[in-house]
């Protein structure tokens, strides 16, 4: 998939274009085809997976003179180790932020329900990077061993959302362990929800550089707020 060259260049900036960008392509890219699945009785189902992990994401000190968010998060004289350091933690409070924003613009009812989740801290393969390391890797064995769930229970929280009947009740929020919960004090405050809003905006702009169907999509289906 291609990604505009001016916003994802690097490889440190992966996480920013797999945990968010490309997710908000394909959940957008999605959305047409959810909505023809919808019945009276069955609202059709948009679950992303999230992760607790966003509640340890940094403040974005200084957002509200950023001129553009991800422009910012992609400068390199920005992303500096310490800041690189947090990206996979931004990278999914993102994510639960995303989620808001359709969930907001579907019609009501809405035809499709829209969550974010959190399977919890399972065996997987996900701490590779810091493996390498070690001392890091001894570290991770034993929290794994100590407090890791087996992949095949991290399953369950990931389907548990996509077949529970109570969809609607759960639209637009964060679900964690297959509880409805809050997001974080930095996502619910009103400098998170205005970074929200604006995530939204770039995210469009980006995405309907890449593919034309989105603003298609999101003017057809989405309403405007």
């Amino acid at each position: 998939m291609h990604i505009v060259t001016s916003i994802l260049t690097l490889h440190s900036f992966v996480r920013l274009q797999v945990n968010y960008l490309s997710t908000a392509l394909l959940s957008i890219l999605m959305l047409p085809h959810l909505i023809k699945l919808t019945t009276a009785s069955d609202t059709a189902r948009l679950v992303i997976v999230a992760s607790d992990a966003h509640f340890r994401a940094n403040k974005l000190k200084g957002v509200a003179n950023w001129p553009s968010i991800l422009g910012k998060l992609n400068d390199e004289e920005y992303c500096t180790a310490s800041v690189m350091k947090n990206r996979y933690e931004l990278s999914k409070l993102l994510q639960v932020m995303f989620v808001r924003e359709p969930a907001s613009r579907l019609p009501n009812p809405t035809p499709v329900s829209v969550t974010s989740i959190n399977p919890g801290f399972c065996h997987s393969r996900l701490t590779r990077s810091v493996e390498s390391n070690l001392v890091m890797k001894l570290m991770v064995h034993v929290g794994k061993a100590l407090l890791a769930r087996t992949t095949e229970m991290g399953s369950r929280a990931l389907v548990h959302p996509a077949v529970e009947p109570s969809e609607r009740d759960r639209h637009g929020r964060y679900v964690s362990c297959v509880e409805v919960a809050e997001e974080s004090d930095y996502a619910l405050s009103e400098e998170g929800k205005e970074i929200s809003r604006r995530l939204w905006e770039e995210t469009i702009e980006i995405l309907a550089k890449i593919d034309p169907r989105v603003n298609q999509i999101i003017s057809q289906h989405l309403l405007a707020r």
